[in-house]
């Protein structure tokens, strides 16, 4: 299934089947929306994001507030979150679960899930790409997923330390209760849990089932877009095996179907080569955690599958000439003084 390259966002049966359970009216919010009826029958359809907006709009219209974006991300679905909520759900923790559905969103769809992760608190902001706003409706959904997310994993009524929307909170009805916490005005849709409950161990933890589900979060990445060269689906494999420690080019070429030499023979013929990809994927990704989140070098070695963190710090200096935490300590001071 190809998408338009204008409607990156694809709807089908899974909304018709939420809508259902929440008691919406499946044609009248499509009828409000400004959208065909059979939207999600069959193998569903791709959408633009303005329109993925409105199918939310009309949804919390249908149902007469926002507390039905917070009851259909409370409502944790196999069939809603596929391969990406099982990729989540059987990790070791929440703090992992959310870095692996962030960095699936950066390489599928229009949205993004940006996870900051210090010593007090692993915080998860959702945004768009391509728009400066979210729509409401699909904000909260969001941070109702993560919340139920963690919940459902770990068996613990998790409480966030906060959560953040934008724009009015006296129009959000009884959201908090199910938060339970306040409901804060901000400049994004936030979830940010303690340290401790970022930590708690999932007990649906599953690392076989993590390995099943990584050809289906490929599979996505692929479909997402338009064609890609064997470098680039190399470079999604490798997104999701690295974690699991399969880095060996026959466990590449087992995930994308393919023999060993023919992965060669392509990327020979692209101009590049297996440990050219490996590597280039792998610094990439380091300057991303270095960067971006707190992660130690342990964890970050671990997410990009060094067998120890020496092999690290040495492919590190190779690529930038000083140490992971040099490096890190000057990317942001440099931010903070831009």
């Amino acid at each position: 299934m190809r998408r338009d390259h204008d409607k990156p966002v694809y709807v089908g049966q899974p909304w018709r089947v939420v809508l259902r359970d929440l008691d919406v009216d499946v044609r009248a919010v499509l009828r409000r929306a400004g959208q065909p009826s059979n939207l999600f029958d069959g193998a569903g359809s791709w959408i633009s994001v303005d329109d993925f907006y409105d199918l939310f709009d009309a949804t919390e219209a249908e149902a007469g507030g926002p507390e039905v974006a917070v009851r259909a991300g409370g409502v944790v679905s196999a069939e809603l979150f596929d391969a990406a909520y099982f990729a989540a759900i059987c990790s070791p923790d929440l703090t992992t679960a959310l870095t692996r559905l962030g960095e699936h969103m950066q390489l599928v769809g229009p949205f993004l899930l940006d996870v900051e992760v210090t010593a007090a608190e692993t915080v998860a902001r959702y945004r768009c790409k391509h728009r400066p706003d979210v729509a409401r409706g699909l904000g909260l959904s969001q941070l109702a997923f993560m919340v139920a997310l963690a919940r459902r994993a770990t068996r613990h009524e998790i409480v966030p330390r906060r959560v953040t929307v934008v724009g009015p909170v006296d129009e959000l009805g009884n959201c908090a209760e199910f938060f339970g916490c306040d409901v804060v005005g901000g400049e994004a849709y936030e979830v940010a849990f303690s340290a401790f409950d970022a930590r708690r161990p999932f007990l649906t933890r599953n690392d076989e089932m993590w390995e099943t589900f990584q050809p289906g979060l490929r599979r996505r990445a692929v479909e997402a877009g338009e064609f890609r060269s064997t470098r680039a689906e190399v470079e999604e494999a490798l997104f999701v095996l690295l974690p699991s420690g399969r880095s060996a080019m026959s466990d590449v070429a087992s995930e994308l179907g393919i023999g060993a030499r023919t992965l060669q023979r392509r990327l020979a013929a692209e101009g590049t080569s297996w440990l050219d990809v490996l590597n280039g994927t792998r610094e990439r990704l380091a300057r991303h955690y270095f960067a971006s989140t707190e992660l130690n070098a342990t964890e970050i070695g671990f997410l990009l599958g060094f067998a120890d963190p020496n092999s690290l710090f040495r492919a590190f200096h190779r690529w930038t000439g000083t140490t992971p935490e040099s490096w890190r300590s000057e990317v942001r001071a440099a931010d903070a003084r831009s």
